[in-house]
């Protein structure tokens, strides 16, 4: 029916435009169309028309079909531009009305293919990174639920779905609760040191909420977790440390004190009570030097330098540290032996070997029983050599054998006076130092062996 139309409609438009074409030939060529009306008729005006009509209505025809055709093209590309839809470029002739149109189109394509590859990529660094930080870190959005978050913070929160979650949901803890809120509340960043109790302990987060405006009506919050647990303990480990060492340092020092106040109100006048109480004296004051020394290997030990290392003969130098305890050893009577070849040399930093030597034998010393035993030995490997330093007291429980290297810490409660408490820390940091390891056991019913294991190339 609708062609129909547009066939009538066609065969009209050409009839007038034939008609016009035959009236002004007529009005310019008045006599030769008069001639040409009477002999032909109007039979061959009528099937021009037609046939112009029939040509017009074809062309006309093609254009529009290839019109609509274009247009189709084009709106389908549109749309699955909009819907973000995998699909080809327009191609469309040269002398397609919309040819111009659809090159812009392709352009428009290419160009949200291109940005939205390099979306993609950025994306991908982005949830690398993410993923690579050792911080703990999690995004809400403006609906206050979560839209992205890394393996650490998921750690942290012992939890492996959080997408989607509102943060009073992500959270368990009340503080970090109200802190995330003020911060939705105030658009202002803030921070807070959270404790998270745990089996082991305690642990720490310094834990920042960010506030990250995104545009002008859209933003997100941002809760970053920064482990500090280890410089919290370190804290903690500092005033202990600072609590013990007075201690000790105050000890010997109120004992000089006292006695020396003592001689001066008169006790000099006693010579037998003034030896007594100047041997006293003596001895404090060799403990209290015993304690600082300690205290500047610890430091001394502490500071990176490089290392000093020359060939050394460990017997002879085992030996050699040996005879500057051999008072203390014949007070106990103890036995000492050192089972170590003539010849068996070593490469190594003298200082951190004779903190290591020393400490060792004075602390075998210190806790051995009488008439007891004290014995070296060292053997070697290919890569790595031992030291051993066993003796016959008494042997310490499980306990004690993970808490004697801490510093001041003393095993044996009674003796507390002895010593400064640090001797296996130095030991300990000493043989870190010369990249080894230390392990304490009890391999019979009386008796500690300690034994210290270093590479034998260093560098």
């Amino acid at each position: 029916m609708t062609e129909m139309r547009e066939l009538w409609q066609y065969l009209l438009l050409s009839l007038g435009e034939v008609l016009a074409v035959v009236l002004v030939y007529g009005v310019i060529f008045h006599e030769h169309f008069l001639t040409v009306w009477q002999e032909e008729g109007v039979a061959w005006i009528f099937l021009a028309v037609i046939l112009v009509a029939l040509g017009n209505y074809l062309f006309f025809k093609r254009q529009a079909k290839r019109r609509l055709t274009s247009q189709a093209l084009l709106l389908k590309k549109l749309s699955e531009l909009v819907e973000d839809q995998p699909s080809r470029h327009v191609l469309l002739p040269k002398d397609d009305e919309y040819y111009q149109l659809s090159r812009l189109v392709n352009r428009l394509q290419s160009k949200q293919r291109s940005l939205l590859r390099r979306y993609q990529q950025q994306n991908r660094d982005y949830l690398t990174l993410l993923q690579s930080l050792t911080s703990g870190v999690i995004v809400f959005d403006q609906r206050k639920e979560t839209v992205l978050y890394n393996h650490v913070l998921a750690s942290i929160l012992n939890t492996t779905e959080l997408k989607g979650q509102p943060f009073y949901q992500v959270f368990t803890a009340v503080e970090l609760i109200a802190v995330t809120q003020k911060v939705y509340q105030t658009k202002e960043d803030q921070r807070l040191l959270w404790q998270k109790k745990v089996a082991q302990g305690n642990e720490w987060f310094e834990v920042q909420v960010v506030y990250v405006p995104l545009s002008r009506h859209h933003y997100s919050v941002m809760c970053i977790f920064n482990d500090v647990t280890e410089i919290k303990q370190l804290e903690v480990k500092q005033r202990e440390f600072m609590a013990n060492a007075s201690h000790e340092l105050k000890t010997p020092l109120t004992a000089i004190q006292g006695f020396s106040e003592t001689l001066l109100a008169g006790a000099l006048d006693d010579k037998k009570t003034a030896r007594d109480f100047v041997q006293i004296i003596f001895e404090q004051s060799q403990q209290l030097t015993e304690l600082i020394e300690d205290i500047s290997a610890l430091a001394h030990n502490k500071k990176t330098q490089e290392l000093k290392l020359e060939q050394i003969k460990l017997k002879a130098f085992c030996e050699q540290i040996l005879t500057s305890y051999l008072a203390q050893s014949k007070a106990k009577n103890l036995t000492l032996e050192v089972q170590i070849p003539d010849d068996f040399e070593i490469n190594c930093d003298i200082k951190y070997l004779q903190h290591i030597i020393s400490n060792l034998i004075q602390n075998a010393i210190r806790y051995n029983v009488v008439d007891g035993k004290l014995k070296i030995t060292a053997t070697s490997s290919a890569n790595e050599w031992c030291l051993v330093v066993y003796n016959t007291g008494q042997t310490l429980a499980n306990a004690d054998k993970e808490r004697i290297y801490e510093r001041f810490y003393r095993a044996d409660k009674a003796r507390s006076a002895e010593g400064s408490g640090l001797g296996l820390a130095i030991v300990k940091e000493a043989v870190e130092a010369l990249s080894g390891q230390i392990v304490v056991t009890s391999p019979y019913k009386n008796g500690t062996k300690f034994t210290v294991t270093l590479p034998l190339f260093l560098t």
